[in-house]
């Protein structure tokens, strides 16, 4: 009886997922003046290995019509370049099936995270604003002020620093375990890890599946700058409960806020809000897709641990945020099963898209030991997974391989999402990927029929 009423809920709320990317769904960005000074960019595939464009190619194509302009923003894109082009597109979803192969003109305000966003004369608008040359002024010629309209957040892959990493920065230092990477993460307005271990003052790291971390090493997380704590991880409750109730504590005791796990079920389930530097909020859901080692809080007997996916009480839970006036964006994660694989499972691809007919507007896995293929679906994104962030696996080529992702929030929602790619070195740290790497994990996770639909 019980799986037939559980079946009629599930029927009952997918249908009401299928509709509420226009019904229930609301529109993030107000109403903007011409007046505001904003950045134009230059967008094309996400997939494209071009990342830089002259402002004098730029203009040229632009005035001969042999690029594209959003209807919304030529008014814009033609007081900067003083001409006029009538290759012209009136939904920026129209640019996916073409983007590949061509660019796209239209200011901040409407670009999303499909499109890649070029340099302009070598000079990128999200890491250097202040150089960047392309902007449309307002009436009272206003500079962009992008320290308070623009937030980075950061989303990273699977940190587990136990085994070999663990003993690695034993015998030579926290500050060698991040040295390659601090620079790139350290700047960030927000700084998330997917955090798997919980700590322990007498934590031995031993080879196995069964992991802690030493207590002295939670500084690392200090020293990275981290500010969200992600908890949909499978070994946290490895040890016990009493470890994981004493890392919640130092989280709360180093300003560290958490979703996706917690000392409740309650708690586990609940989601996390920020706020955005303009005032905007957003919220952050995250679900253990099975407790494979019964890792999760109210089932098994367990009190603590991650919160259990269950579709029903996800698709309320985003609909609730979804007309929630104040939240804005809803990024969705699962700790998804683990699959040696750049492909995602069909249960991935099922769970993810349901998070989006649901109204999500940004899912990832977070269970990745390898990366995996990224999607849009529906203009928004999926990033199946971004593999190891801190974590010690180097046996094969699929667990090295990795990116982290910085977004930038513009008026309430990610405007762009720029890959960082890393690679696990043998001396089981991560760094930045070479060329010939980053050449590597691009031609797996990047597929066309996944990012120009």
């Amino acid at each position: 009886m019980f799986n037939i009423f559980h079946s009629i809920a599930l029927i009952i709320l997918l249908q009401s997922c299928g509709q509420s990317q226009g019904e229930n769904q609301k529109d993030s960005s107000t109403k903007k003046t011409q007046e505001e000074t904003t950045a134009i960019l230059a967008v094309t595939g996400f997939g494209v290995d071009r990342t830089n464009i002259s402002l004098k190619e730029l203009k040229e194509l632009y005035c001969k019509g042999e690029v594209y302009v959003l209807e919304k923003s030529q008014k814009r894109v033609s007081q900067v370049f003083s001409c006029k082009n009538t290759k012209i597109l009136k939904d920026v979803r129209d640019f996916a099936p073409i983007a590949k192969e061509n660019i796209l003109l239209l200011d901040l305000e409407n670009t999303n995270p499909q499109f890649k966003a070029l340099s302009v004369d070598s000079i990128s608008f999200f890491q250097n604003p202040e150089k960047y040359n392309l902007y449309a002024l307002g009436e009272e010629k206003k500079k962009f002020d992008f320290q308070s309209k623009i937030t980075k957040f950061t989303l990273t892959g699977t940190t587990a620093i136990t085994r070999h990493m663990g003993r690695a920065t034993s015998a030579n230092g926290m500050d060698w375990l991040i040295a390659n990477i601090l620079n790139e993460v350290k700047n960030s307005d927000y700084l998330h890890v997917s955090n798997e271990v919980s700590a322990k003052d007498n934590c031995e790291y031993v080879s196995g599946m069964r992991f802690c971390m030493k207590t002295e090493h939670l500084e690392v997380l200090n020293k990275l700058g981290v500010d969200i704590v992600e908890l949909t991880g499978n070994h946290n409750l490895d040890h016990g409960k009493d470890p994981y109730i004493q890392t919640m504590q130092w989280y709360k005791n180093n300003k560290m806020q958490v979703f996706g796990g917690g000392l409740t079920p309650e708690d586990a389930n609940k989601p996390l809000i920020i706020n955005l530097k303009d005032g905007k909020k957003v919220a952050f859901i995250g679900f253990n897709e099975s407790c494979p080692v019964r890792e999760c809080a109210g089932k098994g007997g367990n009190s603590v641990g991650a919160a259990p996916y269950d579709s029903i009480k996800v698709a309320k839970t985003i609909k609730e945020l979804k007309n929630n006036k104040e939240i804005s964006y809803v990024i969705a994660s699962v700790q998804f099963d683990e699959v040696d694989s750049y492909s995602p499972t069909k249960s991935q691809t099922r769970i993810t898209k349901y998070l989006i007919d649901c109204g999500a507007d940004f899912v990832y896995g977070s269970q990745a030991h390898q990366v995996q293929q990224v999607e849009f679906y529906k203009g928004k994104p999926i990033f199946h997974g971004l593999g190891n962030f801190l974590f010690d696996q180097i046996h094969r080529l699929g667990v090295r391989q990795g990116f982290f992702l910085h977004n930038y929030f513009y008026n309430g929602k990610i405007v762009q999402s720029v890959p960082v790619f890393t690679f696990t070195a043998i001396e089981r740290r991560p760094a930045f990927a070479n060329p010939e790497e980053i050449k590597g994990i691009k031609k797996v996770i990047f597929l066309d029929k996944n990012l120009y639909q």
